[in-house]
């Protein structure tokens, strides 16, 4: 089981306004370009984007006590008619000592999936829970991930849901264990693959939901043509067929390696990355350390680049990286159904800003 992260989180009552605005970020330049703000009273921690439904669903932090708990842990807002629900976990699991999610995503006909450790008791780690939500936040599935511990989920337009993950306690990396995990829409496993001996030279393949600062975070998508795995530890990105057979393997270190050397860096640092609906996996982030530079104070330069699954990399935007010094990229949470990138941004005033199309 790994560490527990607790985030002590006021409530969690958020108040959305449906009124298009502008962002308005500290050292940034405002654009003039529409978007909706949501208002925020509490931190947040994770944050994603249904298009399908013009939804932001945002959690005001990954683990909840049931000696803490204040509220729900999950939000949902609807952006265009300003309606909102919520998904207490705890109100589900009235005896758990604490909640622990791992990941969430955004399924069929509003619908959200949430991987998560729900500790009942003090006995040993039996496998994160895949929990189905439905559109008025009434739990439809519940089940055990035996020995998983989930860090990527995602879900297709029949209501199969994919997980990717790794052994709580794993004797070897050699071991063949399926790192992906298909279970169909009434809950039963439908498909394994992606052997974990693949990876026997990485100590955690899968990582934990948060991610880290050099390779982003581990992600799984779907498409009608492909599954699409990123594998953060390993900074691997595969994509396999629909039976689970692998189609290719691209190391994706390498390739920000060289595109930072293009640029004049010796450093990246990936700061948010997800698949798009083509299957293209979007990175976020910013290099560092000048080549010819003795100084490490040199000002950081900002990227956006995506990754085709044939390993090709492609940078959409040539004035990304130009901005000044202090300029921060919003956050990637996701992408419209026509491939534009959806992104959020926050003001000291409270607002997160949701926007669509190219940054």
């Amino acid at each position: 089981m790994r560490a527990f992260i607790f985030f002590w989180c006021a409530a969690l009552s958020l108040n959305l306004g449906v009124v298009p605005a502008y962002p308005q970020q500290q050292d940034q330049h405002p654009q003039e370009r529409d978007g909706f703000s949501v208002r925020v009273e509490a931190p947040y921690s994770w944050s994603l984007w249904d298009d399908t439904r013009d939804e932001l669903i945002v959690s005001a932090g990954s683990s909840q006590q049931e000696a803490d708990r204040i509220g729900p842990l999950v939000n949902i807002y609807n952006v265009v008619s300003g309606a909102k629900r919520s998904i207490d976990i705890l109100k589900d699991f009235p005896a758990a000592r604490y909640v622990n999610v791992d990941a969430v995503a955004a399924g069929p006909g509003g619908s959200v999936v949430i991987a998560c450790e729900v500790n009942l008791d003090s006995r040993s780690f039996a496998g994160d829970r895949v929990l189905l939500y439905d559109n008025h936040s009434a739990l439809r599935m519940n089940l055990v991930a035996a020995d998983y511990d989930v860090s990527a989920v995602t879900t297709d337009e029949h209501g199969n849901i994919y997980l990717v993950g790794a052994h709580d306690e794993e004797r070897s990396s050699d071991e063949s264990y399926p790192l992906l995990v298909k279970y169909s829409s009434k809950g039963k496993i439908a498909l394994e693959a992606l052997p974990r001996s693949l990876f026997a030279d990485v100590d955690d393949p899968t990582g934990d939901g948060l991610g880290d600062p050099r390779h982003g975070a581990t992600r799984v998508a779907v498409n009608s043509d492909a599954i699409h795995v990123y594998l953060a530890p390993a900074s691997e990105v595969i994509a396999l067929s629909q039976a689970g057979k692998i189609r290719a393997r691209v190391n994706v270190a390498s390739k920000l390696s060289e595109f930072a050397r293009s640029k004049g860096y010796k450093n990246f640092y990936v700061d948010g990355n997800e698949f798009s609906p083509s299957g293209d996996l979007w990175l976020v982030g910013h290099l560092e350390e000048l080549v010819d530079s003795a100084s490490a104070s040199q000002p950081a330069r900002n990227f956006v680049v995506r990754l085709t699954p044939e390993g090709q990399l492609e940078v959409p935007y040539g004035h990304v990286g130009d901005e000044p010094a202090g300029y921060y990229l919003p956050k990637l949470i996701g992408f419209t159904q026509s491939n534009e990138p959806v992104h959020l941004s926050s003001s000291a005033s409270d607002y997160l800003f949701v926007q669509k199309g190219p940054y």
